[in-house]
């Protein structure tokens, strides 16, 4: 998943939105010496992952791809589930976007100063420059994945992969999210229940 599910999914579930976004990062295994609430983060980022990626709905949404983007297919989803949260933000929470998005951003750079290197600069940017509100619109989604794809080893346009998908396939993946989140959001209650009943030692690899 992608940034915005990460901090919505970490907000639903009341844990650590920097230990969530940290999980991106913060490679190894854990404790990573940055203490309990963002290990605890880290750990549930790694299993919402593990969790999106063997999923039937986000394999069938990969799938819908044709090579060349397929190999590109992980990024192109995770991206296109921001989006699809983005347009039906409304079903999932009871806060507006734009008031959540400055709450996260807020209690991220509070959290830049105690971190011992401060936040990556993804995070720092995505931060100050408000990445997130242009995932709504279908041309900014194309952009952002732009700028991913210019990162890159071979550098390629990738917001063109969105105009491979015809419009039955792109209601298909929409329709396919809608099923596909609530089973994660369940997911990630399920998993920190469990973490927190156990202390942290039902296991803190993912």
């Amino acid at each position: 998943m992608n940034f915005l599910a990460h901090l919505h999914l970490a907000a639903h579930t009341q844990s650590s939105l920097t230990g969530n976004l940290l999980g991106d990062f913060v490679k190894g295994s854990l404790p990573s010496g940055l203490g309990p609430a963002l290990d605890e983060g880290i750990w549930l980022h790694r299993k919402i992952d593990a969790f999106t990626d063997s999923h039937p709905e986000h394999r069938a949404a990969v799938a819908r791809f044709e090579p060349p983007w397929r190999r590109f297919g992980g990024i192109l989803v995770d991206m296109l589930y921001d989006h699809w949260l983005c347009r039906h933000w409304s079903r999932y929470a009871n806060i507006p976007q734009p008031d959540f998005l400055r709450q996260s951003y807020g209690r991220l750079l509070a959290d830049d100063a105690s971190l011992p290197e401060g936040l990556p600069l993804p995070l720092k940017r995505m931060a100050q420059q408000d990445w997130i509100a242009s995932y709504h619109q279908r041309d900014g989604l194309a952009q952002a994945l732009d700028g991913i794809g210019r990162r890159l080893r071979r550098p390629l346009p990738l917001g063109e992969a969105l105009a491979t998908l015809d419009a039955g396939q792109w209601q298909a993946g929409e329709l396919g999210f809608l099923r596909f989140y609530p089973d994660l959001m369940r997911f990630s209650e399920q998993q920190l229940a469990h973490y927190r009943e156990t202390g942290g030692h039902a296991g803190l690899r993912p």
